[in-house]
């Protein structure tokens, strides 16, 4: 009996040993692959605040009369950036509008409090005049 084990268990273990023996193991088989199908640059912090600036323009120019008495959050998709304008008043500087605000801007740099001052264009655009630190 004990032959008949020895028989049936060598073949078997030399059949095992053959693949593995091949100079292929489980660790030279798992290699990086470098191969690059696509890459996004990402944006340079200069560019992320133009971004932010933007999204802060539009959203002060695109409210309402009615809405400037009450915060309003932003939130940049770009970027990841967001934060709550607040504290919006109109004035008259010459013969464009005006608008003075506040805004917190939370990023992946910490929280920061700015200043900031839109006018309207004479094509009814607006135009970011300042965002400052505060």
């Amino acid at each position: 009996m004990h032959r008949a084990v020895l028989a049936l268990a060598l073949p078997a273990c030399l059949a095992l040993s053959a693949c593995m023996g091949g100079g292929s193991s489980a660790v030279s088989v798992l290699t990086l692959d470098k191969t690059t199908t696509a890459s996004i640059a990402p944006l340079s912090a200069e560019s992320e605040i133009l971004s932010d600036e933007t999204v802060i323009r539009d959203l002060v120019g695109s409210l309402g009369e009615d809405q400037l008495s009450t915060s309003q959050p932003w939130s940049n998709s770009l970027t990841g950036s967001a934060g709550v304008i607040s504290n919006l008043t109109t004035l008259a500087d010459g013969a464009r509008t005006c608008r003075l605000f506040q805004t917190t801007r939370h990023s992946f740099d910490g929280i920061a409090l700015f200043n900031g001052r839109v006018c309207r264009r004479p094509d009814g655009g607006w135009d970011l005049v300042s965002l400052d630190r505060a």
